[in-house]
């Protein structure tokens, strides 16, 4: 595994958290907007109800996670090798950490958003279909929570690999 190579892969992690940080940071402006606020606050915002889950969980979650999360995750594959002498474990893992967590935090993000709305408006509107709705928030949370989980193994199996791993090695 060349340099290149591995600088190509980072590079999604840092242009992915940037963009992360452009969504959290319009999210967070257009959430502190009057006739916006309000209705957050009236769907329990940020304490409970529908309006946690757009105030803070999808805003927070594309912050840390979509920013923080994926820069620091680049930011080691970078470090890594200058720091040990050695290559990093599997450009493979490097590929799959960066996809896993990708779709993962953005389907958090979109599933949070979704169901916030969603339930914002029935709370509003019929509060008795909340039940029948939610129901399908818990399995559709579980693939996003599981997809960026394996992300994070991945992530972190490559760098105990990579430490761990005798001498400096070359692996596609």
């Amino acid at each position: 595994m060349s340099k290149d190579i591995l600088h190509q892969q980072l590079l999604k992690f840092l242009l992915v958290s940037v963009f992360s940080f452009f969504i959290g940071t319009i999210h967070g402006m257009l959430q502190v907007m009057p006739p916006i606020r309000a209705w957050l606050d009236s769907i329990g915002s940020p304490y409970g109800g529908p309006g946690h889950m757009i105030d803070p969980l999808a805003h927070a979650h594309m912050n840390l996670v979509g920013g923080v999360v994926l820069l620091a995750m680049g930011v080691t594959y970078y470090l890594l090798p200058i720091f040990t002498g050695k290559k990093i474990y599997s450009i493979s893992l490097v590929k799959h950490t960066f996809w896993w967590v990708t779709i993962g935090v953005y389907s958090f993000y979109i599933i949070q958003m979704v169901f916030g709305i969603w339930e914002g408006l029935l709370l509003h509107s019929d509060p008795q279909e909340i039940p029948a709705i939610h129901r399908l928030y818990g399995p559709v949370m579980a693939v996003s929570g599981t997809t960026m989980a394996v992300g994070f193994c991945t992530y972190l199996a490559n760098v105990i690999l990579t430490i761990t791993s005798p001498g400096d090695r070359s692996t596609p």
